[in-house]
């Protein structure tokens, strides 16, 4: 049985809760945030105790691991807090804002002992599952090109402040959506990002993240990707896969079509939504705490997210 605290009650902390109950070899034993009202409610209803500040934790409950749910700028100092305080760490993606914060975060689980693992959910997620299986399969023949295009208004009031804050989150729409999107690029496309341009700026607020960008990058394996985000109104979500015998193309979160080389109409492409991806997510957590098989992205992986998303900046 795995003990496992949340901190952090935000809006994906309701995904990991429904996946630890949902596991019998998992279990919740505390929860954790700074805004009371809410951590309190919650935890009455799940009859665990509360905290306002983390770092009470180890000592007050019988605990294993935790689950980080925090503003990117907090993820490599309260790792390293439970890493070193003997726990074992999910965090919730990015893995932090910089590569060094992530080197830091590592060395601190290597001494410890203690397992280091990152939440990019996107390879637990039934249609990028497919989308793999389909590029493997070379049904399409090579994979060539990626591209993401995705609109979406980023600063509406109900997002949390520290979204918009440099300091807080690292960066704005490209830190946030890039680290899914390079994530998913990553997992389907079985490649690395090797060099990566990209040009960011904010049009709309006097907020010192960006609100709008676009990244090249190319991959280890020959693949080339374009990624474009506007984070100014809600307009489409799309994103394309370029094959030397066709193409393939993810509409929304769940529509995915193929077109095959002389077919003039994309056809429809049959996808088991039934699985829950955080409820395989924490399974696969706990199979990494117990040093089995598993899939979860692990400290190498995570940084060449945020290495990638950094040389998109600019920054490195």
């Amino acid at each position: 049985m795995l003990k496992i605290a949340i901190v952090g009650t935000g809006a994906i902390a309701s995904n990991h809760i429904k996946a630890i109950e949902a596991n019998d070899k998992l279990k919740l034993v505390a929860l954790c945030d700074l805004n009371e009202e809410r951590v309190k409610a919650l935890a009455e209803q799940r009859g665990v105790p509360y905290f306002l500040n983390y770092k009470d934790i180890p000592e007050a409950v019988e605990c294993d691991a935790v689950i980080l749910n925090l503003p990117h700028g907090l993820h490599a100092s309260a790792s390293i807090y439970f890493l070193e305080a003997g726990l074992h760490v999910l965090v919730e993606k990015p893995m932090a804002n910089t590569v060094e914060e992530c080197d830091a975060m590592n060395e601190a689980a290597e001494k410890s002992g203690k397992k280091l693992a990152i939440a990019h959910v996107q390879r637990y997620m039934a249609v990028n599952r497919k989308i793999k299986e389909i590029i493997d399969s070379g049904e399409l023949g090579r994979l060539c090109m990626y591209n993401e295009q995705r609109s979406i208004n980023y600063f509406l009031p109900s997002r949390a402040p520290w979204f918009t804050s440099k300091k807080m989150a690292g960066g704005g729409i490209v830190m946030n959506y890039g680290a899914h999107a390079f994530d998913r690029l990553c997992y389907t496309a079985s490649c690395s990002p090797v060099e990566v341009i990209g040009a960011c700026d904010n049009f709309i607020n006097d907020r010192d993240v960006e609100g709008h960008a676009q990244m090249m990058a190319k991959c280890d394996n020959g693949v080339s990707a374009t990624i474009t985000f506007s984070g100014y109104s809600t307009v489409d979500y799309i994103i394309y896969y370029y094959f030397t015998g066709g193409a393939l193309r993810v509409v929304g979160t769940s529509t995915v079509e193929i077109k095959k080389e002389g077919e003039r109409a994309w056809s429809p492409v049959a996808v088991d939504m039934s699985t829950d991806p955080f409820i395989l997510e924490l399974e696969d957590f706990r199979k990494f705490t117990n040093d089995e098989p598993t899939e979860i992205p692990d400290y190498a992986y995570s940084r060449r997210i945020i290495e990638a998303i950094q040389k998109g900046y600019g920054e490195i």
